[in-house]
């Protein structure tokens, strides 16, 4: 059998060629080491086909070889190890957006601290008591009504700081720097439609419109035998970004595309595989955001039809906030798992929603009026406690158990102050029912607000802001109309001509002092401690899986990530192939130059 003379040369070529892709390669690891999704890449060697000599061989023809084939180039990434990180970046990602939140809430809570409501409780039960000591101070008389109203204001901004100024409208702008409104603010910021043409709608849009683009020409790439190396790193930080936003599960497709799901929603994949799909319109193909529906309540399409009808799959289950939130993950689940979700869609806080499509590239967002939600959040569970706790405060208040002549009822008339109550005044079991409260409840339409409406009555505001006179029970001196009534602070200190109807001129001054410990600063400590535990389980929750995410990157890092160190090594190996496989070209040059000079001379 022939053999060329060349055979010796074209195998040393083939190392220096190898040798030249492998040293370009590892250039271009060390160029990217800090390129974010950037795999490390490696030239995958394979011997060539060994040239057959016919002989007497054990095993039959002698073998030459041929050298060394370059096949292609390949990424370092471990779909597992890609599949585990993702995961634990959702988790650590909705631990700390939960803890952020939470940190504002217990910010705003103020406690412990010498302005904080827990000490002004304080100070308003000592006020009282002060005032049954001198019932007809009048200066102990404006420290009652000052320091009630310091109070009310201070439950009226707490729940603003929660929820806004306008807890009943939760999308009312007003409401947009409050907690809730920040959590609703960041839900829209995620979840918007396109808005117009190209990436250019909420977070999850626009991943996913990249995404689909990026799959769409790595399966043209490869389809064409061409590397598509880059656009998978791309794809790959694509899809870092968007476990940070929820739970993501990548199929990886035969023909190089990747299949996402996302936000929890299993049977309809946000991207799809653009196989067969032909290039064209206002997404790239596969791309399975979908639209929101046109009108509440009904479906919409695609991937965020799906997200929405989980919402009323959960409803109907009775599921948890909390519950969802986990299976969303990510930065959608913490916010779900904050602001609670109704069966129309998230939470109380309102909803983008596709309105109607003016063109094929045009999406407009609209928002949907704010959903009460069925399933409360962290949010919504600490707003009804606050309100629990400014009920009790009014409830203690407004109702003192003081008796008067010892009977249960007293009926008397007269429209100018006498030595009896006016006829408006009522009692049972001997519990004074004043029909003037010095506290104003919130109406009937808002009762779930307390906190938000608690302030004192506008009669005594208007004292206070006169001046309060002693032995009058207003300013003016007027008495009070028989739908206004008497205050419990005028009927205990400012009514002194009732003394004789009374055990004392201060009875109810003596019964307000007493509710110090009682049900309202209970219930007050109660919530205190609530948010306080919250707090803290999410500093801890964050710092648990903070630590694990940094375990698992470092694991992956080491797997598919640049190493100087291992970079600067194998330059030194390849550069050394290199020098080897040159020099036996060296050589057979050297060695054809002399044979050719024999023959030459011949």
């Amino acid at each position: 059998m022939y053999v060329s003379s060349y055979l010796t040369l074209d195998t040393a070529l083939s190392g220096v060629e190898a040798a030249q892709e492998e040293l370009d390669t590892t250039g271009q690891n060390i160029s990217n080491e800090n390129t974010a999704g950037y795999e490390e890449q490696t030239v995958n060697l394979v011997e060539s086909p060994s040239l057959d000599l016919a002989g007497s061989g054990a095993d039959g023809a002698m073998q030459l070889g041929t050298g060394v084939n370059a096949t292609g180039i390949s990424n370092s990434g471990d779909p597992y190890l890609d599949a585990a990180w993702r995961t634990q970046n959702a988790t650590a990602t909705a631990a700390t957006t939960s803890q952020g939140f939470l940190q504002q809430i217990e910010s705003a809570l103020n406690e412990p601290s010498t302005t904080g409501i827990s000490t002004q409780l304080s100070q308003f039960w000592s006020d009282w008591n002060t005032l049954a000591d001198d019932p007809t101070s009048a200066a102990a008389q404006q420290a009652v009504v000052d320091d009630g109203e310091d109070l009310s204001t201070s439950f009226n901004t707490l729940s603003s700081e929660l929820n806004g100024p306008d807890p009943n409208n939760p999308t009312d702008p007003t409401n947009s720097s409050s907690i809730a409104g920040q959590v609703n603010t960041q839900y829209q910021d995620v979840m918007d439609g396109p808005t117009a043409s190209g990436a250019s709608g909420g977070t999850v849009y626009n991943d996913a419109y990249q995404i689909s683009s990026l799959n769409y020409s790595i399966v043209q790439a490869q389809a064409a035998g061409q590397s598509a190396n880059d656009l998978i790193d791309q794809r790959s930080s694509l899809l870092d970004n968007l476990s940070s936003l929820g739970n993501v599960t990548v199929q990886n497709n035969t023909d190089g595309s990747a299949t996402v799901y996302f936000g929890g929603v299993t049977g309809t994949a946000l991207v799809e595989d653009p196989s067969g799909i032909a290039p064209g319109g206002t997404v790239p193909p596969g791309d399975n955001f979908g639209s929101y529906s046109a009108t509440p309540g009904t479906a919409g399409t695609g991937w965020v039809g799906a997200f929405q009808a989980q919402y009323a799959t959960a409803a109907g289950a009775g599921t948890s906030a909390a519950a969802l939130a986990s299976k969303v993950g990510g930065t959608l689940g913490a916010l779900i798992g904050l602001a609670g979700y109704s069966a129309n869609g998230f939470g109380s806080l309102g909803q983008p929603i596709q309105t109607t499509a003016t063109s094929a590239t045009t999406y407009p967002t609209s928002v949907l009026a704010g959903t009460p939600a069925t399933e409360l959040g962290t949010i919504g569970t600490l707003s009804a406690q606050l309100n629990s706790v400014a009920t009790a405060l009014i409830n203690e208040v407004n109702n003192p158990s003081v008796s008067y002549n010892g009977t249960a009822t007293q009926t008397t008339t007269g429209t100018t102050p006498a030595p009896t109550p006016p006829a408006t005044t009522t009692a049972t079991n001997g519990a004074v029912t004043l029909l003037h409260n010095f506290f104003v409840s919130p109406t009937t339409a808002d009762s779930g607000n307390s906190a938000a409406n608690i302030q004192i009555s506008a009669s005594l505001q208007a004292a206070a802001a006169s001046g309060i006179i002693p032995n009058t029970f207003t300013s003016t001196g007027t008495y009070p109309t028989a739908t206004t009534g008497l205050s419990n602070v005028q009927t205990s200190t400012l009514g002194t001509a009732f003394a004789g109807n009374y055990s004392s001129d201060n009875d109810v001054a003596l019964d307000e002092a007493g509710n110090s410990g009682g049900t309202a600063d209970l219930a007050f400590a109660s919530f205190v401690q609530n948010v306080g535990s919250l707090a803290q389980g999410a500093n801890n929750s964050e710092t648990t899986q903070s630590a694990l995410q940094t375990q698992i990157t470092n694991q992956r890092q080491s797997v598919e990530g640049v190493d100087l160190s291992n970079e600067m090594a194998n330059l030194i190996s390849e550069q050394q192939s290199y020098q080897a496989s040159a020099k036996v070209m060296n050589a057979f040059s050297t060695v054809m130059d002399s044979l050719m000079s024999v023959v030459g001379q011949g």
